[in-house]
């Protein structure tokens, strides 16, 4: 058997070079103490080359490709430690923190939000909007979820059901922006202020810093529509209780939930905003516009998008009293800046002139209606009312805001795509 351990080439290299360097030293140090070292470093070496011939025969008679070398358990000791300290360096990697949105926001300089759902509602324009939802319960509407990634939409919404109200954070989509991106208001004129400034944070003004709002609605049910062969899995949030226009982005919903939401009565309210609470026009539906309703949804049930049988109701009666009741709901509290509140007195404000209501017309021709009447979309209709203002007000801001006028509906027409 050879010998158990052998020196590599690379062992014999070493051997060399070291034997040169003895010689290159001899030439350079005169010394005879320092020669006798040299030759005695020299005979070492020749017996090392004499062993590595040795080995070398020894190799060959036996067959061995391989001898093992003392060396290897060095390397083999080195390799382990190396592959110990990357695989160290990838479970420290793992455990690295994902970055923040503060990261986010320092490295973009902004937040970026994703649309989480899309509302549809009775409301296509701004202007007649109610400015809180609650204010107007019979107001419907929906949430058509958006699908995010691979997360399954039917999955976001179970337990939520067992729920009554729900939070709804979304965009002021439709905000007109100034001409000069620096211009900033800080102050804000509330229509029930008549005129009056405020600062913005003191206002529920849809103008803000950043076009973010959020409303209370009522759960009326929850609509999971299957996957097709052709679509997608589909659910939709069916409201009620909404003052958002149809097209709202929504960037997130929450649960009300009564003990974190709620105060305790003794809440402290601007004298401005309580008597705007307690202050809303009166609102008389003529018989004509009652004859006008009915004779729509006679002649088809499924009119309306968000009022019939498909949404409970009974009757064609029982569908014409809750949209009635909206109709009145949504006027008696459209409270409107100075400016718009002229016009509408003067019978000038028409919504079927609205850039979002083009390719919509009414199905009798507008031009018999008489010009000083104005005009208000809600689902499917164009309701045609005239504003009477009042001598009597009880609160001065109203004479600017027209909060005490009486308001009558004199006509109500179908909207129908062209």
């Amino acid at each position: 058997m050879p010998t158990s351990w052998s020196v590599t080439p690379g062992a014999a290299l070493a051997i060399a070079t070291a034997a040169t360097a003895v010689a290159i030293a001899s030439s350079l140090v005169p010394s005879s103490s320092v020669q006798d070292k040299l030759r005695r470093a020299e005979e070492r070496c020749k017996h090392l080359e004499g062993q590595v011939a040795k080995l070398q025969r020894q190799l060959k008679e036996s067959g061995t490709t391989q001898i093992a070398d003392p060396n290897s358990d060095i390397e083999k000791d080195e390799t382990h430690t190396a592959t110990t300290i990357s695989q160290s360096k990838k479970k420290k990697k793992k455990k690295q923190q994902p970055p923040t949105i503060e990261d986010e926001t320092q490295a973009d300089g902004g937040i970026f939000l994703k649309r989480v759902g899309t509302i549809r509602s009775i409301y296509r324009l701004c202007v007649g909007t109610p400015r809180q939802g609650l204010l107007c319960p019979n107001a419907r509407g929906c949430i058509e979820l958006e699908k995010i990634g691979d997360a399954s939409s039917s999955s976001s919404v179970i337990g939520l059901e067992q729920y009554s109200h729900i939070w709804i954070i979304f965009v002021f989509h439709l905000n007109t922006k100034s001409s000069n991106p620096k211009r900033i208001k800080s102050k804000i004129s509330p229509p029930a202020l008549g005129g009056k400034k405020v600062g913005i944070y003191a206002t529920r003004s849809p103008h803000r810093y950043n076009p973010i709002g959020i409303t209370l609605c009522k759960i009326d049910r929850i609509e999971t529509i299957p996957k097709t062969k052709h679509t997608e899995e589909r659910v939709v949030i069916h409201i009620s209780g909404l003052d958002l226009v149809d097209g709202t982005p929504v960037i997130d919903i929450k649960p009300f939930v009564p003990t974190y939401d709620s105060v305790p009565m003794d809440v402290k309210l601007p004298s401005w905003v309580q008597g705007g609470l307690a202050t809303q026009r009166n609102v008389v539906i003529g018989h004509d516009a009652l004859d006008d309703l009915m004779a729509i949804l006679d002649k088809d049930k499924n009119a309306l998008q968000f009022y019939g049988h498909r949404y409970g109701e009974a009757s064609v009666q029982e569908t014409v009293d809750y949209a009635v009741e909206c109709i009145r709901q949504v006027l008696a509290i459209d409270v409107r800046s100075n400016f718009q509140t002229k016009k509408a007195r003067e019978g000038k404000f028409q919504a079927e002139r609205a850039k979002r209501l083009q390719g919509a017309a009414a199905d009798e021709a507008l031009d018999a209606v008489v010009t000083d009447v104005c005009t208000q979309q809600l689902d499917n209709l164009l309701i045609q009312y005239v504003v009477d203002e009042t001598s009597n007000t009880k609160r001065s801001t109203s004479v600017g805001s027209g909060a005490e006028d009486t308001v009558t509906v004199v006509s109500i027409k179908l909207l129908e795509e062209e």
